[in-house]
């Protein structure tokens, strides 16, 4: 099923996913999915996003942990990952009538997402590249249909405040 997300992407990924069969497309960590369908994305609604995320800034994180939900999906844990939550917690706030995941689940757990029922020596070969420290440093508006991505809208975030 097609449908649009709002995510953090995470290219520092590429690299491990090319290795895996079939690669999973577009790393990335979701903020809030699923979301509009593709004709519902026009100027009121970008705009929208882009007062929700006034206040986001880019923050550092690593990916350091796999973990697997039932069913035999395998991710990786983004550390710290409170920002993911805070950031779907944002957009639920201004968008009630799109919960995560479609309300299917309690709690959200920020994720990335690496394929399902990989082998031992997938996972094995996973683990020996973590952890991967990158910096979330946009989200973007992204249509998701069975087998691609296509990146509709990108939104930066503001740069890191020095300390």
């Amino acid at each position: 099923m097609s449908h649009t997300v709002i995510q953090v992407p995470v290219p520092a990924l590429e690299p491990v996913i090319r290795r895996l069969a079939p690669a999973p497309p577009c790393p990335h960590i979701t903020v809030l999915g699923p979301f509009v369908d593709r004709g519902d994305v026009g100027d009121d609604l970008v705009n929208a996003i882009r007062r929700i995320l006034e206040p986001a800034r880019a923050f550092d994180f690593q990916l350091s942990t796999v973990g697997h939900f039932a069913g035999g999906h395998t991710y990786l844990a983004p550390d710290p990952a409170e920002p993911f939550i805070q950031l779907t917690g944002m957009f639920v706030a201004a968008f009630p009538q799109w919960p995560p995941y479609g309300g299917a689940f309690d709690e959200v757990v920020p994720h990335l997402s690496i394929g399902e029922a990989l082998s031992e020596p997938e996972v094995a070969m996973v683990r020996q590249l973590l952890p991967i420290r990158t910096t979330a440093d946009e989200v973007t508006l992204t249509w998701w249909s069975e087998h691609d991505a296509e990146v509709l809208v990108r939104f930066p975030l503001r740069a890191q405040r020095r300390r």
